[in-house]
């Protein structure tokens, strides 16, 4: 992929990650808890699970295995399709790392090292120490998702930026356990027409992280990338949480 487009596709794709990895990394309370609280009650329990979490670990490590197709976004013929399974180490400050292993594009194996794309600074996270300068949430209601109740909290942005995500995040009401969000950024990169992603979560010991997930995004960029639209989806195995290192 030419310089441009994957500078295009890291923004809008890859690199939402950062900050949703962070927010999927919420302390579970008590699984068996359920909390009959008011909402300012529960709300305030998530912030204080995440700002520990945030506080205790760097970030994310895990095996992805992501499947990328981009179309004509006028005739919806497909344009270009690879596979990628990488190491993927996402952290909460700072940019991610990866080593990819395996690399293929429209159906050819390709050594590892061509596989490339250009990440950026992460994104403000919700329910963190700064949050009442970035965010402001609210529960709107409960859900059932995979046969879990679960309260869901919109997250409202307070600057229209790229940095900043806008969309819904639902937690059990049995623990608060986060257990899926949906949603796009607040304002788009250069380029990006629209955004949308879907991310499923999992436990694991007292925390949750992402299991899979799903990106739809336009692209419209004259000569260089016209009318793109870029479907990504992926699942995540073998999590482990990157501790802060100690001096």
């Amino acid at each position: 992929m030419p310089e441009k487009n994957r500078s295009i596709h890291g923004i809008a794709c890859h690199a939402v990650l950062l900050s949703l990895f962070a927010l999927g990394a919420v302390l579970v309370i008590d699984p068996g808890a359920v909390f009959a609280a008011s909402p300012e009650e529960i709300l305030s329990a998530i912030r204080e699970n995440a700002v520990r979490v945030y506080r205790a670990y760097d970030g994310v490590e895990s095996r992805r295995l992501g499947y990328s197709r981009i179309y004509d976004s006028r005739t919806g013929g497909l344009i270009e399709s690879s596979e990628v399974l990488m190491v993927r180490r996402e952290y909460f400050r700072r940019r991610p790392e990866f080593t990819a292993l395996r690399y293929v594009k429209n159906g050819e194996e390709l050594p590892p090292g061509e596989f490339s794309y250009r990440s950026r600074e992460p994104l403000h996270l919700p329910f963190d120490l700064d949050n009442d300068l970035n965010y402001e949430e609210r529960i709107v209601g409960t859900a059932v998702i995979a046969g879990e109740r679960c309260h869901e909290v919109e997250i409202i942005p307070k600057h229209k930026t790229a940095r900043h995500f806008s969309g819904r995040a639902f937690f059990a009401v049995n623990g608060l356990a986060l257990r899926y969000l949906e949603g796009s950024l607040a304002d788009n990169p250069l380029g990006v027409k629209s955004l949308r992603l879907r991310l499923r979560f999992r436990s694991l010991g007292d925390v949750v992280v992402i299991e899979s997930g799903e990106y739809r995004i336009d692209v419209h960029v004259p000569i260089l990338y016209p009318h793109r639209r870029i479907v990504y989806s992926f699942t995540s195995s073998d999590d482990r949480l990157i501790p802060k290192k100690t001096d």
